[in-house]
């Protein structure tokens, strides 16, 4: 299984990961609770967890392909979940192994 990982610096993680859980969840399965949770998509799954330096993600897939998509809702609905002044930047790193 494929990994990408990112850390988005904000000072509000668990407000910006439960708004985007909540949009996506009319889709997707997502889950938020206890500074902690998850987006399953169709073609992987999101984690998150809030650390006082941000919000962690950590996206699985099982292709290149397909974790380009995980990245790519992850990205665009938690940029989008956030106003011109909480304004979050989400840089993904491709990490060796899997989970």
């Amino acid at each position: 299984m494929l990994h990408a990982q990112a850390l988005v610096r904000t000072a509000r993680p668990s407000l910006i990961a439960s708004k985007a859980a909540a949009d996506l969840g009319l889709e997707f399965t997502t889950e938020w609770s206890a500074e902690a949770g998850s987006i399953a998509l169709p073609d992987g799954v999101c984690d998150m967890h809030s650390w006082p330096e941000g919000l962690r993600l950590d996206a699985f897939a099982e292709t290149s392909a397909a974790l380009g998509r995980v990245e790519d809702v992850v990205k665009r609905q938690l940029e989008r979940s956030t106003s011109e002044h909480d304004a979050v930047a989400v840089e993904w790193y491709r990490r060796p192994g899997g989970r």
